[in-house]
């Protein structure tokens, strides 16, 4: 397994500038990528973005929706692939174990937030076998109210049917992000808040499903 040191970037780095910009010229041209509700992520200052996951391209969708830097939650498995482990270390990324309870990953994602930044994560854990939500994880909102900032539920339309898990590479088809109201992580329902909306926005998972605002 390849080990990568933690490093707190609250900037984008050259090597996040440009994948950002290759991909967001990339889901621009190809999957006519369309943003909704951008003001409602703060122009400064921590929030963890909580997001549904329907395929690989939900990451560089989010990190291209915004001109701030975001450090993203991805599995520590990723880190065997070599160029993976590059990019990820570059850019910033929290590495987290599968099914454990990382408490240095944690303690990370908070360090991320109280120097300012967003920190992004996908609370099913998984991605989508069909483009529908699925249960959020309790825990996923815990560095939020460590670190006393704000979630901003994130809603993606349309990548699953682009490239789902049984498939090697990405089809054609239409995506959409669309960021809610931001919610107080310390409100008792703020889980469930995040998740109903995520779901009312999502809708059956597709990039027509949802009115567009």
């Amino acid at each position: 397994m390849s080990e990568l040191s933690p490093r707190i970037f609250t900037e984008p780095t050259a090597t996040y500038r440009i994948s950002r910009a290759a991909t967001k010229l990339y889901l621009k041209l190809r999957h006519g990528r369309r943003i909704e509700g951008a003001a409602n992520v703060p122009p400064s200052g921590g929030a963890l973005i909580v997001a549904n996951h329907q395929s690989f391209l939900d990451i560089p969708l989010i990190a291209s929706a915004t001109s701030r830097h975001v450090a993203f939650v991805a599995r520590r498995s990723l880190a065997d692939t070599p160029w993976l482990a590059f990019v990820m270390r570059e850019c910033g990324a929290v590495l987290i174990e599968r099914g454990a309870a990382d408490r240095a990953a944690m303690r990370e994602m908070v360090d991320h937030l109280e120097q300012g930044d967003l920190v992004s994560i996908f609370p099913e854990g998984t991605r989508s076998t069909d483009g529908r939500v699925s249960p959020f994880m309790g825990g996923a909102l815990l560095a939020a109210r460590k670190a006393g900032v704000p979630i901003v539920p994130a809603a993606i339309r349309g990548s699953h049917a682009i490239w789902p898990r049984e498939r090697s590479k990405p089809g054609p088809g239409r995506i959409a992000i669309r960021f809610l109201p931001a919610i107080e992580a310390g409100a008792r329902d703020a889980l469930e808040r995040a998740q109903a909306g995520i779901e009312a926005a999502v809708g059956a998972g597709g990039y027509a499903d949802v009115p567009a605002i």
